[in-house]
């Protein structure tokens, strides 16, 4: 980006900033497409980056009084869009889980209530374990296993090796099962979707 166009997308963050729509406008229509095509990247299904580009604009009008000019607004833009990636790629895994759970269960229909608190549990063990991991670790964690996408992939998006991506992988899943020894149910339940 030419130092004019820089100044250019500083000014007009900085009318935003102060509740220019036609700003914001401006900067939608100059970054849709490419966070479209970097959602897409990520999560292979067309509404769902659609869904991402509306709630990354959306963060952005909520931060707009906080936003800072002469910050990279691109970089700005794509982290809210990979955090949100992710953070749905977590919740369709607690998602699957407590389904999985609850099938365990449905002939006991009336410890619902017991099963959604130990859903609960799980959730936040689950949070625990991801937010241990370091992070490289964990974002290929959550792209091979919550992603679906192959140690090959990974290793292009993340500019690296094939045999970098498996170590990483490795580390984690055994970090995973250290962790989850002494909760034999949610071990169960985790075994065939998470490939542990």
């Amino acid at each position: 980006m030419q130092a004019a166009d820089k100044e250019g997308i500083a000014n007009k963050v900085t009318a935003l900033k102060n509740g220019d729509e036609a700003a914001f406008a401006f900067l939608y229509r100059r970054y849709e497409a490419k966070l479209y095509t970097f959602a897409y990247k990520l999560t292979h299904d067309a509404t769902e980056a659609e869904e991402v580009v509306q709630e990354v604009f959306l963060k952005v009008w909520e931060k707009r009084a906080s936003l800072d000019s002469s910050q990279n607004f691109d970089g700005f833009l794509f982290t809210i869009a990979k955090n949100l990636v992710y953070n749905k790629a977590k919740q369709r895994a607690y998602h699957f889980a407590f389904q999985k759970y609850v099938a365990a269960y449905e002939s006991n229909i009336c410890h619902h209530t017991e099963n959604k608190l130990e859903f609960e549990e799980l959730k936040a063990l689950l949070e625990q374990i991801y937010t241990s991991l370091p992070p490289v670790r964990r974002k290929v964690f959550i792209m091979s296993r919550l992603q679906g996408l192959s140690n090959t992939e990974i290793a292009t998006e993340l500019n690296t090796s094939t045999s970098n991506i498996e170590n990483h992988l490795n580390k984690a899943l055994n970090f995973i099962r250290q962790k989850l020894r002494g909760h034999e149910v949610v071990y169960v339940i985790l075994l065939s979707f998470l490939k542990l």
